[in-house]
């Protein structure tokens, strides 16, 4: 039997593959609890949607062939903290930097909360690097 640990962990890496990767919106639905908030996005786009749109509108236009590495993977209780990069080609701006058409790589240190294996709050660390 998977403990709440394990439990947690496996929808993070759910989400990281099938929707940050993949764009999955059923993925999205299924796993982004309806009172979910993002405590790292600016005021006015903390909720569900804005997190959404985040990715779909702004990440992957900024990295069409986005791949994802997860270093770590660490839970504990109700958390998650996940130490992971994406690369690809750096197509659009994103994060106030002009893309370069070249590899970049957007390191992250995600921590997740989750209730009823669903997310309900996140808190992240994010660093932009162009070859």
């Amino acid at each position: 039997m998977q403990t709440l640990s394990e439990k947690n962990k496996a929808v993070v890496k759910r989400f990281n593959e099938e929707f940050l990767v993949k764009g999955n919106l059923q993925a999205f639905e299924e796993i982004v609890a309806p009172d979910f908030v993002n405590h790292t996005a600016p005021e006015g786009s903390k909720d569900r949607n804005a997190t959404r749109d985040f990715i779909l509108k702004l990440l992957h236009p900024a990295m069409p062939d986005l791949q994802l590495e997860i270093f770590d993977m660490i839970a504990e209780d109700d958390k998650v903290v996940t130490h992971k990069a994406f690369t690809g080609t750096f197509s659009a701006p994103f994060m106030g930097q002009a893309p370069t058409g070249r590899k970049a790589t957007l390191r992250i240190i995600d921590i997740i909360r989750l209730k009823d294996e669903q997310y309900v709050a996140h808190w992240s660390i994010r660093e932009m690097i162009t070859a």
